[in-house]
């Protein structure tokens, strides 16, 4: 009897009452609003229309958005939900009472609330409003998905957004690197440090600094074919690394299986590939041959194949090993080793175009999808979680767009250099 009773006190937890509900899919158009302070006049027209909606009656306390007027700043801003990918309010609700549905809409379980604010500090827009006098936690819900706010505000400073629905870049490079990739392995069978199609050579840039080196002779002609690429790379960026290069192909297919266990700091350095590079040229001119081509993990796939392939394939054993720095951190060869990569890179710092990320529909730390994709690991994710646009160093960028491509928001664009202003920014108002 007294262990009935025992177990009929036992405490039920958090997992019998509410279980961890299923990991939704991610929608292909996450909604969200976005908001403009430039536009924005501090009316509290959205506040007005959101407490009409909530509690039937104007009363801005019961809005679930906030319009903050900053007098150091001259400027308005509004506080509401950016129905994060992942949502810091969901995880840190000690009774789950915040969820996430399919079409990307983050909503508070009343049932479940028990208003203790812990979702408004988890928030890094504070967007969980609390009521002043009942306490009662409320929080943006696009209003079902027409939300009211952005349909009233009389200076569009708020825009809903229903977001990308299909990123097409991806479609298109996957095929571009697999007939790269068969082009310079199989086709174009012979060496990449320098093949020929018809009348057209293209020499790698690399070797083509140390066959100088080497045989202290400048042949213009060659010197001109090597050009070649260095052009594209000054006209395009590092298009070579990111959708040709087909050892970069091989990387990409291994990194999509095998997992990350980080590499030692003085690994990381992107600097090492400079010193490989001069090295390189440097042996060549030295020892009277090109040394680094002999263990290039490029010229090795592209001589695996064909006539004597088995022979030259021997030298597929150092793919593998450079492959295995995959193990550290994705593309780590492409970010701090590829000597071919190094001269690219000293185009690239040349070049005429760049990629942007932070326009004004950007929504920083509540996504951060471009940092996540990005293989080179160059975009700042402490300044997207600060709300800065981060500056991308495009020397370190192979162009693949994968950014481009998943930013649901279309906030990343490529632009050209001398442009100044972030695509999608507005500029304020000013008067004569």
């Amino acid at each position: 009897m007294q262990e009935q009773t025992t177990q009929a006190r036992k405490f039920i937890g958090i997992e019998e009452l509410r279980p961890l509900p299923e990991k939704p899919r991610l929608p292909r158009r996450p909604p969200v609003i976005v908001f403009d302070p430039a536009r924005c006049t501090g009316c509290s027209t959205c506040e007005m229309v959101c407490s009409q909606r909530n509690v039937d009656k104007v009363a801005p306390v019961s809005s679930s958005v906030k319009v903050v007027h900053s007098e150091e700043q001259g400027k308005n801003f509004a506080i509401l939900c950016l129905h994060c990918r992942e949502p810091l309010c969901m995880e840190a609700c000690p009774v789950r009472a915040i969820d996430k549905d399919e079409a990307g809409i983050v909503r508070i379980r009343r049932v479940f609330c028990v208003e203790c604010g812990i979702c408004t500090l988890a928030c890094p827009e504070a967007a969980p409003l609390q009521e002043p006098f009942t306490g009662r936690m409320r929080k943006c819900d696009l209003c079902d998905g027409d939300p009211l706010c952005a349909k009233h505000c009389p200076e569009d400073a708020l825009h809903f957004y229903r977001g990308k629905a299909l990123g097409w870049i991806r479609l298109l490079r996957w095929p571009v690197q697999l007939v790269s990739f068969l082009l310079l392995v199989v086709v174009l069978v012979g060496t990449f440090c320098s093949f020929t199609a018809g009348i057209v050579s293209l020499p790698c840039p690399t070797g083509t600094l140390q066959n100088i080196a080497s045989t202290q002779t400048l042949v213009l002609v060659t010197l001109a074919s090597a050009l070649v690429l260095i052009g594209i790379t000054i006209l395009f960026g590092r298009v070579f690394c990111g959708w040709v290069c087909p050892f970069g192909f091989f990387l990409d297919l291994v990194g999509s299986v095998v997992p990350k266990f980080g590499l030692p700091k003085f690994l990381k350095s992107r600097m090492i590939k400079y010193g490989i590079l001069a090295g390189a040229v440097g042996g060549a001119a030295g020892l009277g041959f090109q040394p680094f081509c002999t263990v290039c993990p490029i010229g090795s796939i592209c001589r695996s194949y064909g006539p004597g392939g088995v022979i030259k394939g021997a030298e597929l054993a150092i793919v593998p090993v450079i492959a295995g720095l995959e193990l550290g951190v994705r593309r780590s060869w492409c970010r701090s080793f590829c000597p071919v990569g190094a001269v690219l890179a000293l185009a690239a710092k040349i070049g005429i175009i760049k990629i942007v990320i932070g326009a004004h529909q950007c929504k920083k730390f509540s996504c951060m999808q471009c940092a996540d994709t990005c293989p080179m690991g160059i975009i700042d994710r402490e300044a997207l979680r600060e709300g800065i646009a981060p500056k991308i160093p495009m020397d370190e960028c192979i162009m693949c767009l994968r950014c481009v491509d998943t930013c649901p928001y279309q906030s990343a664009k490529i632009r050209f250099r001398w442009q100044k202003t972030i695509p999608g920014e507005v500029k304020a108002w000013t008067y004569s």
